[in-house]
């Protein structure tokens, strides 16, 4: 989880000095957004093409560690934030839900150009994101910002600020997205050897919600659902699954145990299923340095697993790795199936 915090430092290198911001984070690739610079008495707004001078002291925001390697950079890190004066300048929290910047960078909306304003970090869930120009805007998204107290509410009305507009469900979104995944699921594809398999209502629905979402928007209409919307049906569906299961399986599941060889089979089923998750892990984690988060969300392959798998590691990794092995495990499932009953029949 990325630890995103905000430090004042003074300029006391020269190196630092006489070079654009931008410039000056491209050299040393700096990973961080400089907000407000005191020089003197006067107090403004860094942007990109602003120049230190000896004695600057200038707001960072980033990562700790790389908030320290600025420092030795550009000079010593201040044992105090920087005063300003609310009444010219002031920080904010917005909601975005205006559907016409959902989907964008934020260098695309030009807003050191048109306003005195800058934005430090981007909160998506519980997560903060530090803000660049590549940052991408999500429906329910909260920036963070810095600005001219004057431009705050035409800041408000660019992003949208309504918590109202963000509960609601884009139903022409969203229903042509569930249409267009049935009807994939619906096709039959042919392989060689006479097989063929469909992906279903659940595998259809699901490749084309990763295209979707890969696209964000296709013009005025846009993909992403709000994320307290994306969260609320995400737990209906967990819930209609498992009762599903639990409905149409419960009552065979004792009588699956006392036949002949079930209880064999349920431990086989056991044992397969715990070495094959922890080799993965330890393998993962161990030798190829993948983050643990992320390899727990690719081992569990159901969404109830998931959800706890979330609960426990307090970031959004294992929705990702989930993401990445769900759809090729299913199709992999899919396939092999059907070739397995065309050998055996």
């Amino acid at each position: 989880k990325q630890s995103i915090t905000s430090q004042a430092l003074e300029v006391t290198q020269g190196e630092a000095t006489d070079i654009a911001i931008r410039d000056l984070k491209k050299k040393y690739e700096m990973a961080a957004v400089f907000g407000r610079l005191q020089r003197g008495e006067q107090t403004q707004l860094a942007n990109m093409d602003t120049t230190f001078q000896l004695g600057d002291q200038v707001a960072v925001v980033g990562d700790e560690e790389e908030i320290a390697r600025i420092a030795g950079i550009m000079g010593k890190v201040l044992p105090y934030r920087l005063p300003y004066d609310r009444t010219e300048y002031d920080t904010r929290r917005i909601f975005v839900s205006n559907p016409k910047i959902a989907g964008e960078r934020l260098a695309t909306l030009n807003l050191n150009e048109k306003y005195a304003a800058i934005i430090t970090r981007v909160r998506r869930g519980d997560i903060d994101i530090l803000a660049n120009s590549n940052t991408v805007l999500e429906l329910g998204d909260r920036v963070r910002f810095v600005a001219r107290r004057t431009d705050i509410p035409k800041l408000s009305d660019i992003f949208g600020d309504s918590y109202d507009d963000l509960s609601r469900i884009d139903l022409l979104s969203f229903g042509l997205g569930m249409a267009m995944g049935l009807l994939l699921g619906m096709v039959t594809f042919q392989l060689p050897g006479g097989v063929s398999f469909k992906l279903g209502f659940a595998g259809g629905p699901l490749i084309v919600a990763l295209l979707l979402g890969t696209l964000r928007r296709t013009g005025p209409i846009v993909w992403a659902l709000p994320y307290s919307a994306n969260l609320t049906l995400r737990q209906i569906g967990l819930i209609l699954l498992l009762a599903g299961v639990g409905v149409n399986s419960g009552h065979t599941f004792m009588a699956t145990i006392a036949q002949g060889g079930g209880g064999i089979i349920f431990l086989a089923g056991a044992i397969i299923s715990f070495l094959t998750a922890v080799a993965t892990l330890f393998i993962g984690y161990k030798l190829l340095k993948i983050p643990f988060s992320f390899l727990i969300g690719m081992v569990a392959n159901q969404p109830a697993i998931l959800d706890f798998a979330l609960e426990k590691s307090q970031n959004k990794l294992p929705n990702i790795g989930f993401t990445l092995m769900l759809p090729v495990s299913l199709i992999t499932k899919i396939v092999y199936v059907q070739f397995l009953f065309a050998f055996l029949r």
